[in-house]
């Protein structure tokens, strides 16, 4: 992603590094969050954010993605970035 690339924050998990926001104007954009995993549109359609949230906390907040285009940010603290999302 270029540096001068807008990012939007996850809604379940405050990851800060989403390419597109996850909604607009209630229409989902099917991104999948890197972090937490969860597709926009799909998987918050029948659960809220909070219970996503608590989904992922419970599986012990590991980092999503496996691709090698998206690896966990250097030093990355999932509870440190739950918290500066204000979670």
């Amino acid at each position: 992603m270029p540096a001068s690339a807008e990012t939007y924050t996850c809604p379940v998990c405050g990851y800060p590094g989403l390419d597109s926001p996850p909604s607009r104007d209630g229409l989902a954009f099917w991104d999948i969050c890197p972090s937490c995993g969860t597709e926009f549109g799909n998987d918050d359609a029948n659960r809220t954010h909070e219970q996503l949230r608590e989904a992922w906390i419970a599986k012990g907040m590991p980092w999503w993605s496996t691709s090698p285009r998206d690896p966990p940010p250097e030093g990355w603290n999932p509870a440190a970035q739950l918290i500066a999302a204000g979670f």
